[in-house]
């Protein structure tokens, strides 16, 4: 599969009270995860503006068996989609995975006015760009074909939002049982995640970028981030505590809160 392909997407029609943030924000969800794994918190951010989920190749309503082995090959297929959708502007945001296909996505298309990245890493910066325990967790949850959340949901979320929520890995169990999980696709996908290095797409943003992350991520080490927002023009930078490498599931109002601030302010 050569050139850009359309995504498939879910849309969240603005359902707040007012003026809304008057551009759509779109979601880009991290490694083998759908749209469906943002749960409750598209809904609530659609309280702030219109939000679109899309789901990269091999995920969720982007069916596919192959995917794709590039951060690049994703992005162009984001750009394709939300040009069929006919958005002049969009606010774009990414998390892990997702956070890399977007920082390529905005480098260089005027079309992202803004773009937050959470959670998320690079070559080139000279830091551990994933937990080696937790790689091996996921290559070894592979061997059945569909990885089991709840070997995989203590390097996701802190040990606080399991014992407030131990029902987390189920609930995402069931996604991709209903979703048909591939194991190929996201193979490949780490594969293009080893392989991306975002400072040339850095180099040609312009648009102001907010970058999030925890402390506490038991999954890629926060100091990626940190260095990501050290090398970026127009930026800033939240730190939480606390929480791990989703902490839009563990605290969607925190994270919608500083959105809405950021997306807010010309």
């Amino acid at each position: 599969m050569s050139g850009p392909v359309l995504l498939g997407y879910r849309i969240f029609r603005f359902r707040g009270v007012g003026e809304s943030l008057n551009l759509p924000i779109v979601l880009l969800r991290g490694l083998g995860r759908s749209s469906g794994f943002w749960l409750d918190f598209s809904q609530k951010l659609s309280e702030f503006a219109d939000v679109v989920c899309i789901d990269l190749l091999g995920t969720g309503l982007s069916q596919s068996s192959w995917g794709r082995g590039t951060i690049q090959g994703f992005a162009a297929d984001v750009r394709a989609t939300v040009e069929k959708l006919g958005y002049q502007q969009i606010f774009l945001v990414g998390i892990s995975l997702g956070g890399m296909v977007a920082l390529e996505v905005a480098g260089g298309w005027c079309v992202v006015k803004k773009l937050a990245v959470f959670a998320t890493s690079s070559r080139g910066f000279g830091e551990q760009r994933i937990r080696p325990q937790a790689l091996m967790k996921l290559l070894w949850s592979l061997r059945a074909g569909v990885p089991d959340n709840h070997e995989l949901a203590p390097y996701l979320v802190s040990r606080q939002t399991l014992q407030m929520r131990p029902d987390l890995p189920d609930v995402w169990n069931r996604l991709w049982e209903s979703e048909g999980f591939k194991a190929l696709p996201v193979l490949r996908q780490l594969i293009a995640a080893a392989l991306f290095d975002a400072r040339p797409a850095l180099a040609r943003t312009e648009a102001p970028v907010l970058f999030m992350v925890s402390r506490d991520d038991e999954l890629v080490p926060w100091r990626n981030t940190l260095r990501l927002w050290e090398t970026t023009r127009e930026c800033r930078l939240k730190v939480l505590e606390n929480f791990g490498h989703d902490f839009p599931t563990e605290a969607p109002d925190l994270v919608i809160g500083e959105l809405a601030e950021f997306f807010g302010t010309e």
